[in-house]
C-alpha cells in the first residue's frame, strides 16, 4: 500500500515538473510577443539574443556521441558500485568506503544545489534576453526554488503521515487478542522481508526481544528514508537532462572541459547517491535499488541524446530555452536544497546519534570529507 503512495508521489513530481516545462515557457512566449515591440531592450532579440544555432561544418557528432557512453559509464558505474557491493560478497568495499561515499556524497550532492543549480537559475531566468517581466522581478529563480522545496516538504509530510497511520491501524489490528498469536508471526516475517535476506539472522535472532512497535519503527523508518531518496533523485535528475542537453550542444575547447568536468561530477554524485540507495533495506528480489541506480546513470546521457537529435534546431540562447533551463534549475535547486540539508544533513549528523556518540577522529573524518566533497564540486563548477 505504501510502496504504491510513494511511486504515486514520485509521478507526481515528474508530472509537475513536466507541466513547468512545456505550459510555463509557452505563458511567457507569448509575454514575449506581447512585450518585444514595445520593448527597446528586446527588440533585436533574434540577432543579438537568439546565439543562433550549429552549423554542419563545426559540430563533430562522433565526438559527442562518445561522450554519451562515456557519461553513461561514468554515471552508471557510480550509483551502480554501492548497490552490487552490498548485494554480492565477491565485490565487497570496506565499510569504511561506504562511509566515505556517503559523506563525500552529501557535500557533493549539496554543492550541486548552491554551486551548480541555483546560479544557473538566476542566471538564465535574469538574462537581459527575455521579456520585462523577468527583469522587472528579478527573484523568479529563488521564488521558483522556494516553492518547490516546500512542495517537496508537504509531499513528504503527507507521505509519512498516511504511512505511519497505516502502520498505526496495522499494528492496533496485531495487538488484538483474539489475532495476537497468528499477526505476531505475519509481522516478524514482513519485518525479515523488508529489512532484506541480509540483515534476516540479525533481526531474527533479537526478535523475541523487540516489541510489537519496535519493529514497526524499522520498517516505518526504512520507508520514510525511501521517500527522501525519492525526493533526492528526482532533483538530481531534473538537472541531470539541462545538462546533458548542454554538453550536447557545446563544441570547440568548452566541450573538453565541460566532458571532463561532467565525469568528475557524475561520477561523485553518483557514488553520493548510490551509497545512500545501499543504504536502504530492499528484500533480495526487489528492483528498486537496480531501477534507482539505473534512473540515474542513463537521465544525463538521454539528455545528451535529446541533444544530439535536436542540435540543429535546439538554440540554448533562446528564450524559450532559457526560461526552460531556468525553471527546470530553479525547481531542481528547490529540491536538492529541501533534500540534502533535510534528508541528508539533519538526517546524518543532528537526527542519527551514531557519529554525535563516535570518537572524535571518527567526527572530524566525516565532517572533513563533507567539507571535500563541498570543495571539489564547488571548484568543478569553473567549468560545468
Amino acid at each position: 500500500m505504501s510502496s504504491l503512495r510513494i511511486k504515486f508521489y514520485f509521478v507526481a513530481i515528474i508530472t509537475i515538473a513536466l507541466l513547468l516545462h512545456y505550459a510555463f515557457p509557452k505563458v511567457l512566449a507569448q509575454q514575449a510577443e506581447t512585450d518585444s515591440p514595445t520593448d527597446s531592450n528586446n527588440s533585436n532579440n533574434d540577432t543579438e539574443c537568439g546565439g543562433g544555432t550549429i552549423s554542419n561544418s563545426e559540430y563533430d557528432f562522433g565526438l559527442h556521441l562518445g561522450a554519451l557512453f562515456i557519461i553513461l559509464v561514468t554515471s552508471s558505474f557510480g550509483a551502480f558500485i554501492p548497490v552490487l557491493s552490498k548485494r554480492y560478497t565477491a565485490l565487497q568495499i570496506p565499510s569504511i568506503a561506504f562511509k566515505v561515499a556517503k559523506n563525500f556524497g552529501t557535500g557533493v550532492i549539496l554543492a550541486t544545489a548552491f554551486i551548480h543549480m541555483l546560479p544557473s537559475a538566476f542566471a538564465n531566468l535574469t538574462n537581459p534576453c527575455l521579456p520585462s517581466l523577468w527583469n522587472t522581478y528579478p527573484a523568479f529563480a529563488g521564488a521558483i526554488a522556494m516553492g518547490s522545496a516546500l512542495m517537496i516538504f508537504f509531499i513528504e509530510y503527507l507521505t509519512i503521515k498516511v504511512t505511519e497511520e497505516y502502520e498505526e491501524k496495522f499494528l492496533s489490528e496485531a495487538n488484538s487478542p483474539d489475532n495476537a498469536t497468528h499477526n505476531n508471526s505475519n509481522i516478524n516475517h514482513e519485518v525479515a522481508v523488508d529489512i532484506g535476506e541480509r540483515e534476516e539472522k540479525k533481526l531474527e535472532s533479537h526478535k523475541s526481544h523487540l516489541p510489537h512497535n519496535h519493529r514497526h519503527m524499522l520498517i516505518l523508518d526504512n520507508r520514510t528514508r525511501t521517500v527522501g531518496l525519492v525526493v533526492l533523485e528526482a532533483g538530481i535528475c531534473f538537472h541531470s537532462v539541462i545538462i546533458g542537453m548542454t554538453l550536447s550542444v557545446t563544441t570547440g575547447s568548452d566541450f573538453i572541459s565541460l566532458l571532463c568536468a561532467l565525469i568528475f561530477h557524475q561520477m561523485f554524485e553518483g557514488l553520493g547517491l548510490g551509497s545512500r540507495i545501499a543504504e536502504l533495506s530492499f528484500p533480495r528480489e526487489s528492483l528498486r535499488p537496480w531501477l534507482m541506480s539505473l534512473a540515474y546513470g542513463i537521465t544525463t546521457p538521454f539528455g545528451i541524446a535529446i541533444g544530439l537529435a535536436t542540435r540543429y534546431s535546439y538554440n540554448p540562447e533562446s528564450q524559450t530555452a532559457l526560461i526552460v533551463q531556468g525553471v527546470l534549475d530553479a525547481i531542481s535547486a528547490g529540491i536538492l536544497l529541501y533534500a540534502s540539508m533535510v534528508e541528508l544533513l539533519a538526517a546524518d549528523f543532528i537526527i542519527d546519534s551514531r557519529i554525535r556518540k563516535s570518537k572524535a577522529s571518527d567526527q572530524i573524518f566525516a565532517f572533513s570529507l563533507l567539507i571535500l566533497g563541498a570543495v571539489i564540486m564547488a571548484l568543478i563548477g569553473r567549468w560545468a
